[in-house]
């Protein structure tokens, strides 16, 4: 998701692209020295943060339940979207995890969690929190309708202050001593800025985890825990209008945005709250290294997004990543053992468009669909099983997006890691499970035919309701660029 404010809003803002800002916009509307005596309330607060720490590792929070499905699920549904009704709970329950937003938790018969969970008990709820930015202009808003720590010049009663009055110091600058801002969704002229706050720090990282102890953890909308949006792993990805003289280098803001995700798990962990961070940048090799040293270091958190897997709506209808960029995807899947990865694909297609996508060729909205339904079955950890997926179009994260593959495709354990074999010079990449197979061509190049170990019934959007007796089996397959295959055994 790369949404930020709301992600559509957040989620996703972490990788969130200029395709995304007016959507987040909207939403988002809706919605270390010190002089000061705030200096004792500083050294409270990071006292009182570090036994947080100490009681989240001898109590960590509860693990949550892994879900049995072939391909477990999430939903990122926001602001923008019609309010819940007693009929979408039973649709809210098929999900495995599921980001909202607070000021939901009333929309179905006033316990629209409690619903939720009635359908299916193992159901995780996260709420939304913009975790590094404060935007100067919500100071009014009641805690229900907050997607940020909103206060910049009001305390709402944190022990430290506020951040404008009593902590200038936590908020980021330039080289030339310019505080940073969100230019995607800051409009100056307006005098609306959403600030960049130093994450990398001890006193801010107390702040903020007191702040959404009182707003989120201490409320009667409390859920399973909190969707921390913007913990992206390198700046080009959140839209900042100038480099952080503090963290100028990619390798320094990695470090520090890692330190801020393990210290506010930690804390989340001594008041019974999960973390979901909104990290992206799988795709690069440096991405990806920084996920790892999250995963294997000190308080990783319980879920890791990436907002951009696979297929993407940013700069086409449907974006496809390079093969190289496309196989980190998959790999760090499968590498990740302590972080739930839940892997967000989309497109700005709605279901049945075509359109071109960033190869000038036509595609599909089920297209896009498969192709990143088969890249996540190509890389989940079947052991863990501690991967999920989401796919959704145009309309964002404003709908239910539930397809009848997820209820349908099951083809059973994994019988090992994919493999990768050389079809005139084009890498296919293929995975056999109990049932059936996965096969994907991450290429921009057709392959004619592809022998099959047995014969199988190759599954589409266009039979998965009918009757696998109805479907024939065959010997080959063909295989077009950035298209997967499912089938079944």
């Amino acid at each position: 998701m790369d949404a930020r404010a709301h992600s559509s809003t957040p989620a996703c803002r972490g990788s969130r692209h200029a395709v995304l800002a007016t959507a987040w916009k909207k939403i988002r509307s809706v919605g270390h020295s010190s002089s000061n005596p705030a200096d004792k309330q500083t050294a409270f607060a990071t006292c009182a943060a570090a036994i947080a720490l100490l009681l989240s590792a001898a109590f960590p929070a509860a693990a949550q339940t892994p879900s049995t499905k072939f391909i477990p699920t999430f939903l990122v549904y926001y602001g923008g979207g019609p309010a819940l009704t007693a009929a979408d709970a039973p649709k809210l329950g098929k999900f495995d995890l599921i980001d909202i937003d607070r000021f939901r938790y009333t929309d179905i018969n006033s316990q629209t969690w409690a619903a939720i969970k009635t359908v299916n008990p193992n159901s995780q709820i996260y709420l939304y929190e913009d975790g590094v930015e404060v935007q100067n202009l919500q100071d009014s808003k009641t805690q229900v309708y907050l997607n940020n720590l909103a206060r910049f010049d009001v305390s709402r009663g944190h022990p430290m202050g506020s951040l404008n009055g009593n902590h200038p110091e936590l908020f980021q600058k330039d080289a030339a001593g310019n505080r940073i801002y969100n230019k995607w969704y800051s409009d100056p002229a307006s005098n609306s800025y959403w600030y960049l706050l130093d994450f990398g720090s001890a006193a801010y990282q107390s702040y903020f985890m007191t702040g959404i102890k009182a707003d989120i953890a201490d409320q009667p909308w409390k859920a399973d825990g909190v969707f921390v949006d913007l913990c992206v792993t390198f700046p080009a990805a959140a839209g900042y209008n100038a480099t952080s003289a503090r963290y100028s280098t990619d390798a320094a803001w990695s470090t520090a945005m890692n330190s801020f995700a393990s210290a506010i798990t930690a804390g989340a962990h001594g008041f019974g709250q999960k973390i979901w961070c909104n990290k992206g940048d799988t795709r690069s090799a440096a991405g990806s290294a920084s996920w790892l040293a999250l995963d294997t270091g000190v308080n990783p958190p319980d879920i890791l997004l990436e907002e951009g897997a696979f297929a993407v709506m940013w700069g086409s209808q449907v974006q496809f990543y390079p093969e190289s960029d496309w196989k980190r995807q998959v790999d760090i899947m499968a590498a990740l053992k302590n972080s739930k990865i839940a892997m967000m694909s989309h497109t700005q297609l709605e279901a049945g468009q075509t359109g071109t996508d960033n190869y000038g060729k036509s595609v599909s909205f089920w297209q896009a669909l498969w192709y990143s339904f088969g890249s996540f079955a190509m890389g989940k950890n079947d052991t863990l099983n501690n991967a999920y997926f989401m796919f959704n179009g145009g309309s964002g994260y404003n709908k239910i997006w539930w397809f009848d593959e997820y209820d349908k495709i099951d083809l059973g354990k994994a019988l090992g890691s994919y493999t990768v074999s050389s079809i005139g010079g084009v890498n296919i990449y293929s995975r056999e499970f109990e049932k059936g197979y996965v096969y994907v061509n991450p290429t921009a190049t057709d392959i004619a035919a592809i022998t099959l170990p047995q014969a199988s019934r190759p599954l589409s959007h266009d039979n998965i309701l009918s009757a696998v007796s109805s479907i024939t089996a065959v010997s080959t397959i063909p295989l077009k660029s950035h298209n997967a295959a499912i089938l079944l055994k």
